[in-house]
C-alpha cells in the first residue's frame, strides 16, 4: 500500500516542480535584456557613426568652400601658393580632426562651362565620362594624384575668368572601426568622402605665370 501511495504522489509532485518553475521569474529581466541588448547597441552605434560622417563631410566641405575662395579671388595665384599649401589650407579650415595624409585635392580648369567634357584632362586617372574627376575608380579603388605637390596651383586652376572645378577625396578610416554597423563604401572598409565645388573665377589680374 505504501508503494502504491509513493507512486501515486510522484506524477503530482512532479506537475508542482513544473508549475513552481513556471512561476519562477528569477532571470527573467536578464534575459529581456539580452535579447533587446543587441539590436540597442546597433541603433546606438549606427547613430554615433552616421553623426560622425555628417560632421566629418561637413566640415570637410566648409574648408573646401573657404579655401576654394582663394582661387576665385585670384589671391592663391598671387601668391603663388602651390598645391601642397592649397591642400593644407583646406585641412587646416576643416579642422584638427581632419587627417591631411588622407586628403586629396584635385583642381581642373576650363575656358567656359560648355567647354567641360569637351577637352578631358588627361594628366590623372580616375575620370568620369564627362572629364571631371571622380575619388574612386570603375573598380572601387582610390584614385591617386600624382601631381607634384611643389606646382603652383595656378598650372591647374587656369586663369582670369575660367570655370575651376575643385575636388575633394577624403578617406575617412573610422568607418571601419564601428561595430556592429558597416559604413565604408571602400574595400578596406574605410568610407571615401568626396566633396566639390565649381565656380569661375574673378577678373583678377595676372594669370600667376
Amino acid at each position: 500500500m505504501a508503494g502504491q501511495a509513493t507512486s501515486r504522489r510522484w506524477p503530482s509532485l512532479k506537475f508542482a516542480s513544473l508549475r513552481r518553475f513556471n512561476r519562477d521569474e528569477r532571470g527573467a529581466t536578464a534575459v529581456e535584456f539580452a535579447i533587446v541588448l543587441t539590436p540597442f547597441l546597433m541603433f546606438i552605434f549606427a547613430l554615433i557613426g552616421c553623426s560622425l560622417y555628417f560632421f566629418v563631410s561637413n566640415s570637410l566641405e566648409r574648408g573646401m568652400d573657404q579655401t576654394s575662395r582663394l582661387i576665385r579671388t585670384g589671391e592663391a595665384v598671387t601668391d603663388k601658393m602651390t598645391v601642397a599649401q592649397f591642400k593644407q589650407a583646406i585641412c587646416d579650415s576643416a579642422g584638427g580632426w581632419i587627417k591631411c595624409d588622407k586628403l586629396q585635392v584635385w583642381a581642373q580648369s576650363w575656358s567656359s562651362w560648355s567647354a567641360i567634357g569637351v577637352n578631358n584632362p588627361t594628366d590623372d586617372t580616375g575620370f568620369n565620362s564627362n572629364g571631371i574627376h571622380s575619388c574612386v575608380d570603375q573598380n572601387n579603388t582610390a584614385s591617386v594624384n600624382n601631381r607634384n605637390p611643389t606646382d603652383p596651383i595656378a598650372t591647374y586652376t587656369g586663369g582670369a575668368s575660367d570655370v575651376v572645378i575643385v575636388t575633394t577625396c577624403y578617406q575617412w578610416e573610422y568607418a571601419s572601426r564601428i561595430p556592429y554597423i558597416r559604413l565604408g563604401n571602400m574595400q578596406n572598409g574605410t568610407m571615401m568622402i568626396q566633396s566639390s565645388t565649381a565656380f569661375r573665377t574673378e577678373p583678377f589680374p595676372g594669370t600667376g605665370s
